[in-house]
C-alpha cells in the first residue's frame, strides 16, 4: 500500500511539472452559423417604424439617423435585426450577418469605420426618402443631410461626418 502511494505522488509530480498544453483538432472551421431568422446585414426590417415614429426622428435632424439606427435594431420584433455585434469593445471589428453557402448565414468580421460607413449611407438615404421638402421638418433635415455630405468631400475638415459615425457608433455599442 505505501508503495502504491508513493509511486501516485511521483506520477502526480510528473504530471504538474509536465507542459500543459491543449490540442484544438477543430480548427479547420470557424464559421458560426446564425439563426435562420435574422435578417442578413443591410436588409434591415423596418416595418416596425411608423411613420409618425419617422417624422419625429426628422425634426431633429442632428440624431436622426442614429436614432433611427436605434429603433430600427432595438425594437425589431422577434430580434429580426440583431445582425450586428461587437465582440471586443478595444478592437475595431465589428460582426455582421451575412449570407453563407447555400440558405445559411454567418457572422464575418469587417472593419468599424467601413460598418459605421454602410449604417449611415443606407440609413440617412432612407430618411432622405422619407423626408418632404415642403415641410419645414424635411426642408430642415434635406439641409443638414447637404452639410454632412460637404464634411465628406472636406468641408469643415469632416468634423460633421465623422460626428454622425461616432454619434452611430455610441448607439450601435449600447444595443
Amino acid at each position: 500500500m505505501q508503495d502504491q502511494l508513493v509511486t501516485k505522488d511521483h506520477q502526480i509530480e510528473q504530471l504538474i511539472k509536465r507542459p500543459r498544453t491543449v490540442n484544438n483538432t477543430n480548427t479547420t472551421n470557424n464559421r458560426y452559423v446564425v439563426e435562420q431568422h435574422i435578417n442578413v446585414f443591410g436588409k434591415e426590417s423596418i416595418e416596425h417604424i411608423s411613420p409618425a415614429q419617422i417624422q419625429a426622428l426628422l425634426a431633429d435632424p442632428a440624431n436622426a439617423v442614429p436614432q433611427f439606427i436605434k429603433l430600427k435594431y432595438r425594437r425589431s420584433p422577434g430580434g429580426v435585426n440583431q445582425n450586428l455585434r461587437i465582440p471586443n469593445q478595444k478592437r475595431a471589428i465589428y460582426q455582421v450577418v451575412v449570407a453563407g453557402e447555400g440558405e445559411e448565414k454567418e457572422w464575418e468580421n469587417k472593419a468599424k469605420g467601413e460598418v459605421l460607413e454602410q449604417l449611415y449611407d443606407d440609413n440617412s438615404g432612407h430618411l432622405e426618402a422619407e423626408a418632404d421638402e415642403e415641410t419645414r421638418v424635411g426642408s430642415q433635415f434635406l439641409n443638414h443631410q447637404e452639410k454632412v455630405k460637404a464634411s465628406v468631400g472636406g468641408e469643415d475638415g469632416g468634423r460633421r461626418y465623422k460626428d454622425q459615425l461616432d454619434k452611430i457608433h455610441s448607439v450601435v455599442t449600447n444595443l
